[in-house]
Protein backbone atom coordinates (compact mmCIF):
# COMPACT_ATOMS: atom_id res chain seq x y z
CA UNK A 1 0.00 0.00 0.00
CA UNK A 2 1.24 3.43 -0.88
CA UNK A 3 0.75 6.17 1.70
CA UNK A 4 0.94 9.86 0.90
CA UNK A 5 0.74 12.88 3.22
CA UNK A 6 0.07 16.03 1.20
CA UNK A 7 0.71 19.25 3.16
CA UNK A 8 -0.87 17.84 6.34
CA UNK A 9 -1.29 20.12 9.35
CA UNK A 10 -2.83 19.04 12.65
CA UNK A 11 -3.07 20.54 16.14
CA UNK A 12 -4.85 19.38 19.26
CA UNK A 13 -5.56 22.98 20.24
CA UNK A 14 -6.61 25.77 17.93
CA UNK A 15 -3.64 27.89 16.91
CA UNK A 16 -1.06 25.24 17.86
CA UNK A 17 0.22 22.73 15.29
CA UNK A 18 1.85 19.46 16.29
CA UNK A 19 2.30 18.57 12.62
CA UNK A 20 2.70 21.45 10.18
CA UNK A 21 2.63 21.25 6.38
CA UNK A 22 3.98 17.67 6.38
CA UNK A 23 4.39 15.95 3.02
CA UNK A 24 5.93 12.55 2.36
CA UNK A 25 5.26 9.30 0.49
CA UNK A 26 5.78 5.70 1.55
CA UNK A 27 5.88 3.26 -1.34
CA UNK A 28 4.43 -0.24 -1.27
CA UNK A 29 6.75 -2.68 0.58
CA UNK A 30 8.85 0.21 1.92
CA UNK A 31 9.71 0.36 5.61
CA UNK A 32 10.35 3.70 7.27
CA UNK A 33 11.11 4.94 10.75
CA UNK A 34 10.10 8.30 12.10
CA UNK A 35 12.29 9.37 14.99
CA UNK A 36 12.26 12.36 17.27
CA UNK A 37 11.95 13.45 20.88
CA UNK A 38 8.82 13.14 22.99
CA UNK A 39 6.16 15.56 21.79
CA UNK A 40 7.55 15.85 18.27
CA UNK A 41 4.43 14.40 16.61
CA UNK A 42 5.35 10.75 15.95
CA UNK A 43 2.22 9.31 17.58
CA UNK A 44 0.10 12.03 16.00
CA UNK A 45 1.38 11.02 12.55
CA UNK A 46 0.53 7.38 13.31
CA UNK A 47 -3.00 8.32 14.41
CA UNK A 48 -3.48 10.51 11.33
CA UNK A 49 -2.34 7.65 9.11
CA UNK A 50 -4.93 5.34 10.70
CA UNK A 51 -7.70 7.92 10.37
CA UNK A 52 -8.04 8.21 14.14
CA UNK A 53 -7.38 11.94 13.76
CA UNK A 54 -8.47 14.18 10.89
CA UNK A 55 -6.01 16.75 9.49
CA UNK A 56 -6.84 20.43 10.00
CA UNK A 57 -5.35 21.06 6.55
CA UNK A 58 -3.99 18.88 3.77
CA UNK A 59 -4.85 15.35 2.70
CA UNK A 60 -3.78 11.78 3.33
CA UNK A 61 -4.04 9.17 0.58
CA UNK A 62 -3.87 5.42 1.01
CA UNK A 63 -3.38 3.57 -2.28
CA UNK A 64 -4.53 6.71 -4.08
CA UNK A 65 -7.79 6.90 -2.10
CA UNK A 66 -8.42 9.95 0.07
CA UNK A 67 -8.49 9.01 3.74
CA UNK A 68 -11.78 10.56 4.83
CA UNK A 69 -14.82 9.61 6.89
CA UNK A 70 -16.48 7.86 3.93
CA UNK A 71 -13.59 5.47 3.26
CA UNK A 72 -11.79 5.21 6.59
CA UNK A 73 -13.25 1.83 7.64
CA UNK A 74 -12.33 0.15 4.35
CA UNK A 75 -8.80 1.53 4.46
CA UNK A 76 -8.40 0.81 8.17
CA UNK A 77 -9.22 -2.86 7.54
CA UNK A 78 -5.96 -3.10 5.58
CA UNK A 79 -3.88 -1.51 8.33
CA UNK A 80 -2.90 -2.32 11.89
CA UNK A 81 -1.37 -0.26 14.67
CA UNK A 82 0.45 -1.28 17.81
CA UNK A 83 0.43 1.53 20.35
CA UNK A 84 3.20 2.29 22.84
CA UNK A 85 0.90 1.44 25.75
CA UNK A 86 -0.52 -2.05 25.10
CA UNK A 87 -3.14 -1.62 27.84
CA UNK A 88 -4.98 0.63 25.37
CA UNK A 89 -5.49 -2.35 23.05
CA UNK A 90 -6.67 -5.12 25.38
CA UNK A 91 -10.33 -6.05 25.25
CA UNK A 92 -10.48 -9.67 26.45
CA UNK A 93 -9.83 -11.64 29.62
CA UNK A 94 -7.23 -14.02 28.13
CA UNK A 95 -4.32 -13.57 25.76
CA UNK A 96 -5.92 -16.07 23.37
CA UNK A 97 -9.23 -14.20 23.31
CA UNK A 98 -7.45 -10.91 22.85
CA UNK A 99 -5.59 -12.15 19.78
CA UNK A 100 -8.87 -13.63 18.50
CA UNK A 101 -10.87 -10.42 18.97
CA UNK A 102 -9.99 -8.73 15.67
CA UNK A 103 -10.22 -12.02 13.80
CA UNK A 104 -13.74 -12.59 15.11
CA UNK A 105 -14.75 -9.10 14.00
CA UNK A 106 -13.55 -9.94 10.50
CA UNK A 107 -15.50 -13.23 10.54
CA UNK A 108 -12.38 -15.38 10.08
CA UNK A 109 -13.24 -19.09 10.19
CA UNK A 110 -12.51 -20.74 13.54
CA UNK A 111 -9.89 -23.15 12.16
CA UNK A 112 -8.01 -20.28 10.49
CA UNK A 113 -8.39 -18.19 13.64
CA UNK A 114 -6.84 -20.89 15.83
CA UNK A 115 -4.02 -21.37 13.31
CA UNK A 116 -3.20 -17.66 13.38
CA UNK A 117 -3.44 -17.42 17.18
CA UNK A 118 -0.97 -20.28 17.54
CA UNK A 119 1.34 -19.02 14.78
CA UNK A 120 1.61 -15.42 15.92
CA UNK A 121 1.63 -16.08 19.68
CA UNK A 122 4.50 -18.49 19.05
CA UNK A 123 6.30 -15.95 16.86
CA UNK A 124 6.34 -13.42 19.72
CA UNK A 125 7.03 -16.15 22.30
CA UNK A 126 3.70 -15.81 24.10
CA UNK A 127 2.25 -19.21 23.15
CA UNK A 128 2.66 -20.53 26.72
CA UNK A 129 0.61 -17.62 28.08
CA UNK A 130 -2.57 -17.99 25.99
CA UNK A 131 -4.83 -18.66 28.99
CA UNK A 132 -3.43 -15.83 31.11
CA UNK A 133 -5.19 -12.54 31.73
CA UNK A 134 -3.34 -9.74 29.88
CA UNK A 135 -3.54 -7.61 33.03
CA UNK A 136 -1.26 -10.12 34.81
CA UNK A 137 1.54 -9.82 32.24
CA UNK A 138 4.65 -7.66 32.37
CA UNK A 139 4.81 -4.55 30.16
CA UNK A 140 7.02 -6.33 27.62
CA UNK A 141 4.72 -9.37 27.53
CA UNK A 142 1.74 -7.08 26.97
CA UNK A 143 3.54 -5.44 24.05
CA UNK A 144 4.26 -8.85 22.53
CA UNK A 145 0.58 -9.81 22.81
CA UNK A 146 -0.45 -6.53 21.17
CA UNK A 147 2.02 -7.22 18.35
CA UNK A 148 0.68 -10.77 17.92
CA UNK A 149 -2.88 -9.42 17.79
CA UNK A 150 -2.02 -7.09 14.92
CA UNK A 151 0.13 -9.65 13.08
CA UNK A 152 -2.74 -12.16 13.27
CA UNK A 153 -4.90 -9.76 11.28
CA UNK A 154 -2.31 -9.98 8.48
CA UNK A 155 -2.72 -6.33 7.45
CA UNK A 156 -1.02 -4.76 4.45
CA UNK A 157 0.47 -2.02 6.66
CA UNK A 158 1.55 -2.18 10.29
CA UNK A 159 2.35 0.94 12.27
CA UNK A 160 4.45 0.45 15.39
CA UNK A 161 4.11 3.47 17.68
CA UNK A 162 7.06 2.80 20.00
CA UNK A 163 5.62 -0.70 20.36
CA UNK A 164 8.83 -2.21 21.71
CA UNK A 165 9.63 0.40 24.37
CA UNK A 166 8.99 -2.11 27.21
CA UNK A 167 10.86 -5.03 25.65
CA UNK A 168 14.30 -6.00 26.92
Amino acid sequence: MKIKFDSVTFGYEQGTSVVKDLSFEIDTNQMIAIIGPNGSGKSTIAKLMMGLLIPDKGHIYIDGQLLDEAGVEKLRSKMGIVFQNPDNQFVASTVKDDIAFGLENRCIERSEMLKRINEYSSLVKMDTHLERNPEDLSGGQKQRVAIASVLAMEPDVIIFDEATSMLI
